[in-house]
């Protein structure tokens, strides 16, 4: 899309150098900087296949990519468009620079593909550190710590410089509310802006998903500490069933048999850690003839007598297992997410036969009641 051969014509254009279509092409064509914001662009978008919330075809990428570099605009309506110079028209030509179309702009889209990766926007992210230097610093004094692109204009960073001038400082009661949303809106074309075209090493960290370095790798089966996965996620699921410390269970699954309304004694099924693991499926006639990334890992459970079971994880579902695991609090919503795709896994692994229960009171002291063969019933303190 962005072969020099196809925008020849533009090179006689008098907009050229403010023209946003030139710019996002020659961002891309850029033979040194260009790879590099690519593969930031590759990066969101696989995010969003990740996810799992949609088939990816070559429709929807060709669709979105031509919408990011070009929009919908012919010449003639780009000429009349910079021709009015209003806070509106400047909006418009901002959301069309890439950093800002690669997911629609500000306006909501029909294309199916936009509007997730508008789920993914960067700009919701919070950097504390990175955002305050957007809010008060000139975008001027940050023009070093950005990749320099040979062949296009730098317009997209004087619309910016006038954004910056327009941002109110004063605290006022009555319009508190739409100065908030003109510095939000500053912040958020700068941090999308940042992050493509930013000498920052870590602009990974600036993703949604704080833990998709992770989940990439063991998606693609490179990750050499599985086993070390496979604890986590056990630790994390017991998190979410309500176990303030699950360490102390060590490598063990445990799952709340039922919700009693104001129970004060809660009650486990316990699984082996050992009987865990995680792999990969792969339909293998979709991938011989393109290219194939599988969009989820399988926690898997095969004892040597009973029942087998899997959960399919995703991206979504991954990080919110790890936040678990870090101690998050998830809102309701989340939860109800979050369990829709474990009452399966947890109906499967309940069917299986069982002799001992763990209770709790605290979740930090635990009890096992154990069913010997001769039917007698102990008890003890883990």
């Amino acid at each position: 899309m962005t072969e020099p051969r196809f925008w020849e014509a533009c090179e006689g254009c008098d907009l050229k150098q403010r023209c946003y279509i030139y710019h996002n092409a020659h961002t891309f064509m850029d033979p040194v900087t260009g790879p590099k914001t690519i593969e930031r662009l590759k990066t969101l978008y696989i995010v969003t296949h990740l996810r799992g919330k949609l088939h990816i075809t070559l429709r929807d990428l060709r669709s979105a990519l031509a919408y990011m570099l070009v929009g919908t605009l012919d010449c003639q309506e780009i000429h009349k468009l910079y021709s009015t110079n209003t806070q509106m028209a400047q909006q418009q030509i901002m959301d069309s620079f890439y950093f800002n179309s690669w997911m629609g702009g500000s306006h909501t889209s029909n294309d199916r593909l936009l509007s997730l990766l508008k789920e993914i926007d960067i700009a919701e992210v919070s950097n504390p550190d990175l955002d305050r230097d957007f809010d008060f610093m000139n975008p001027q004094q940050r023009e070093l710590r950005r990749f320099t692109y040979t062949g296009r204009g730098s317009y997209d960073a004087e619309l910016l410089h006038t954004f910056f001038q327009r941002l109110p400082r004063e605290y006022n009661e009555k319009t508190r509310a739409k100065h908030m949303e003109q510095h939000r809106n500053y912040v958020a074309m700068s941090r999308r802006r940042y992050f493509f075209e930013g000498r920052n090493k870590h602009w990974i960290e600036m993703l949604p998903y704080e833990h998709f370095s992770s989940f990439l790798l063991l998606v693609k089966g490179e990750d050499q500490t599985t086993s070390v996965q496979v604890q986590d996620l056990l630790q994390a699921i017991n998190q979410g069933e309500g176990l303030i410390d699950p360490v102390a269970l060590g490598n063990t699954l445990a799952l709340r048999v039922r919700h009693v309304e104001k129970g004060t004694i809660q009650s486990y099924r316990l699984f082996k850690g050992d009987a865990f693991s995680i792999s990969q499926q792969e339909q293998h006639e979709s991938i011989r003839f393109i290219e194939y990334l599988p969009q989820a890992i399988y926690l898997r459970y095969q004892p040597e007598m009973g029942s087998n079971a899997e959960l399919r994880i995703t991206l979504d579902i991954y990080e919110m297992l790890m936040r678990l695991k870090s101690g998050y609090r998830p809102s309701p919503e989340e939860l109800q997410g979050f369990y829709l795709s474990l009452t399966i896994f947890k109906n499967v692994l309940s069917s299986a036969p069982y002799q001992e229960v763990l209770l709790t009171e605290t979740g930090h002291t635990f009890y096992i009641v154990r069913k010997s063969n001769d039917g007698r019933l102990s008890i003890e303190q883990r």
